[in-house]
């Protein structure tokens, strides 16, 4: 038996409301397309719905990736299948028109091919260590789209730590996007540790340093140390080192609607099970609750959807 079940970030959903909007493409997904996360094959909300009955298979990276290294950490491993040729079809630099000609002109350069997703295990952890701080450098997260800093009062690790921490229980006490037993934070004197402790929840962490009133500027470095999946290619000859946000996925699957509820393909007696989806191909949606969009999508292959809070912003 099917199982559907709600995600736990209520405060985040896909739609904005239902109003004018349409879901007119519906498919059956068959187990063997999603890999198996953390002991479940599930369908993250926000997913895309592609031609052939399968998710979209792209993603975004959430861990600095290497030049030539065989695992790639991301947004949503589960949609990919052993034989996918990943390009990179973005960097934080990119703009929407460039993501969108890197999909319809096939100029997006080749990763690696999958050979294999890592399951990983329940509960992601993403340790953040500043460095070379200087007083006066203003350090920022963004976890989940939520956006804290800190300006630096000395030059030790532990400042900074403890300074973003507290500025995280600010925030988190003036937004509802986290659920309070899902995210917390645990410092060391020159480490920062998120830890996300919802069963498979994928979180995004990014962070970034000005140099504030600073001569110099420090770093802040962001690290997935504990991964609830990750995809396993064979590397392209020369690809290339990616940062956090970098977009990457097939080109070839044709998005055909954006899915809005959390599925599973798995029973609670371990069984694989098809499951039924359905997808909106006209409506407004929450960026925040996606984990990927490109300019291809937003530009060419799905006009009919409206992305709210901006494309690019």
């Amino acid at each position: 038996m099917s199982i559907t079940r709600t995600s736990y970030r209520l405060e985040k959903p896909v739609l904005y409301n239902l109003m004018h909007a349409q879901a007119i493409h519906g498919a059956l997904v068959e187990p063997g397309m999603v890999a198996k996360i953390g002991g479940y094959r599930r369908i993250i909300p926000g997913s895309f719905l592609a031609r052939g009955n399968r998710l979209l298979p792209r993603a975004t990276v959430i861990s600095p990736y290497a030049s030539g290294e065989s695992q790639v950490i991301v947004s949503n491993p589960g949609v990919f299948v052993v034989g996918d040729v990943i390009r990179v079809i973005g960097t934080n630099s990119s703009t929407a028109y460039a993501e969108a000609q890197a999909v319809t002109m096939a100029t997006a350069p080749i990763l690696g091919t999958v050979t294999g997703i890592v399951g990983g295990v329940d509960m992601q952890k993403t340790t953040v260590t500043p460095n070379s701080v200087a007083v006066g450098n203003i350090f920022t997260l963004n976890v989940e789209g939520v956006i804290f800093s800190y300006t630096a009062q000395t030059t030790s690790n532990a400042d900074v730590i403890n300074g973003l921490k507290a500025a995280f229980q600010q925030a988190k006490s003036q937004t509802s996007v986290f659920n309070d037993d899902g995210i917390r934070l645990v410092v060391t004197p020159t480490t920062l540790t998120i830890e996300s402790y919802l069963p498979r929840e994928i979180i995004t962490v990014r962070g970034s340093v000005i140099q504030g009133t600073a001569a110099t500027v420090g770093t802040l470095a962001v690290v997935v140390t504990q991964a609830v999946g990750a995809v396993l290619i064979t590397p392209q000859g020369g690809n290339a080192s990616l940062e956090i946000g970098a977009k990457i996925g097939t080109i070839s699957d044709l998005p055909l609607g954006v899915i809005t509820h959390e599925h599973y393909l798995t029973d609670d007696d371990g069984n694989d099970v098809n499951c039924a989806v359905t997808a909106y191909d006209m409506a407004s949606v929450n960026t925040l609750s996606l984990p990927y969009i490109d300019g291809a999508i937003t530009m060419q292959q799905l006009p009919k959807l409206s992305f709210i809070p901006a494309y690019g912003r």
